[in-house]
């Protein structure tokens, strides 16, 4: 059984146990089985607690692990701790962060809170906080940490490695050596691997292969994180404008920025708006207020009411046509929601393609062009699907009615689909917002008016 396998389930059996110590205060006992947890399974455990006894089991944390553990934390507990929590030891617990994680701290505090918490940082400590919080949001220079071994092209393998042996201890990793000139540029990274096999009076620029993957601190953290990917790169050096290397930026950072695109697409997909809410909160409903939840809601529902209004605008100027063919009203409902499905599924495929990198703008009319192919042969298949159903239910009058709508339908849902990533692309905002609900509403707009513009063509004039 996997060692992991086996504290988590450790954990379930003893966590009863741990309950049960925490309500007789005892907390000798409790320090000694907690130090012997992971850092993730006792931020589990603590988060879960009551304001009181979170502070009172972290406190009795060692202070190794007590910075390991407040990563882990959602940014509510971390508030939580800092309020309570002495100068002193706010004091100590800054200081045992990683850079990364205590900017991200700083991000998430009230303004009330930072002052507090800057005035008890080192000056050095001070110094990088504030440079990380300088870089906008959202870029890499947020997730930058300086804890990485570089070392000058001039020195020898034997300097490198005594350099390596001396400052190491505290690096983010090891695994990559960056070589820089005494201006601190970035020249190249070179594998730990290779400056271990080389000879000791063998010069470090001898290794360079000049073959440096980079990214100046004002990128974007989505555009970081494909760049990791497509080199399969585990850290990636940050440079200013001068490719002054200023830090690092790890994977596991990477990983928590993916995980957070990821849910903040789910929700604006869903035509949920997050707002000031943590996007944690959509896998953490039973914590969220009913109020937050009711605003990131109501805005975007509000909004589609109003355009669904249109769409009873549309079928009540043909009122006296469908009361001449009330046939027409039974195929109102799929039409409208074959067309929203078509263009949820044309924007679902370009919005991933968009987010991953794979596509960019000026690729619109190209993959318009192709998605009108697509559509019209789905629109055909489609259409003879429902072609049986319009003879059966309408006659010979209805039929083509019927089948003309459903294949212009699924064209023009699937066209709206593809263009409204593209066009939030365009005006900046993420192409996430082309959500499935504004697509499906627009398809019910326009596939109202198209089926019973049709079917007043055909049909004829009501006198």
């Amino acid at each position: 059984m996997p060692f992991r396998k086996r504290i988590n389930i450790l954990r379930y059996l003893l966590e009863p146990e741990i309950i049960e110590l925490i309500r007789e205060k005892n907390w000798h006992a409790l320090k000694d089985v907690l130090s012997l947890w992971p850092a993730p399974d006792i931020a589990d455990l603590i988060a879960s607690l009551k304001d009181p006894d979170v502070v009172i089991l972290f406190r009795l944390l060692p202070r190794h692990l007590q910075s390991e553990v407040f990563a882990e934390f959602d940014p509510d507990t971390q508030l939580t701790l800092i309020k309570n929590l002495t100068d002193e030891q706010v004091k100590s617990l800054m200081s045992e962060l990683a850079p990364d994680d205590r900017t991200e701290l700083f991000e998430d505090l009230p303004p009330e809170l930072i002052q507090r918490a800057l005035n008890l940082l080192s000056p050095e400590d001070r110094r990088e906080t504030l440079l990380s919080l300088g870089f906008p949001e959202n870029s890499v220079g947020r997730l930058l940490t300086p804890d990485y071994v570089a070392v000058f092209s001039h020195w020898t393998v034997k300097q490198a490695l005594e350099h390596i042996r001396k400052n190491g201890v505290d690096a983010e990793t090891i695994n990559t050596v960056y070589v820089v000139d005494e201006k601190n540029r970035l020249l190249d990274d070179i594998p730990l691997r290779r400056v271990i096999l080389a000879a000791p009076e063998e010069k470090v620029e001898s290794l360079m292969d000049n073959t440096v993957i980079s990214v100046e601190a004002t990128v974007d953290q989505e555009e970081a994180a494909r760049i990791m990917q497509r080199y399969d790169l585990l850290a990636l050096p940050v440079v200013n404008n001068e490719g002054v290397l200023l830090g690092i930026a790890t994977i596991d950072d990477i990983l928590d920025v993916l995980r957070d695109e990821q849910t903040e697409d789910i929700t604006k997909i869903s035509g949920i708006h997050p707002g000031k809410i943590d996007l944690t909160f959509i896998t953490k409903l039973r914590e969220v207020p009913l109020r937050l939840l009711y605003r990131s809601r109501v805005v975007w529902l509000l909004t589609l009411l109003i355009m669904d209004l249109i769409t009873g605008g549309i079928i009540h100027g043909f009122s006296e046509l469908l009361a001449k063919y009330v046939v027409l009203v039974t195929f109102l409902p799929v039409l409208v929601d074959t067309a929203g499905n078509a263009g949820s599924q044309s924007a679902t495929l370009v919005i991933r393609a968009l987010a991953v990198g794979t596509v960019k703008i000026k690729d619109w009319l190209y993959l318009l062009g192709k998605e009108l192919l697509i559509s019209t042969a789905l629109g055909l298949t489609m259409g003879l699907g429902i072609s049986i159903m319009g003879f059966i239910r309408g006659g010979i009058k209805v039929a083509p009615v019927v089948v003309l709508a459903m294949v212009v339908n699924v064209i023009v849902g699937s066209a709206i689909g593809i263009s409204l990533p593209f066009i939030f692309t365009k005006l900046r905002r993420d192409p996430a917002t082309a959500s499935t609900p504004l697509i499906t509403t627009l398809a019910d707009i326009l596939g109202t008016a198209i089926y019973l513009g049709f079917a007043y063509l055909i049909l004829g004039r009501i006198s």
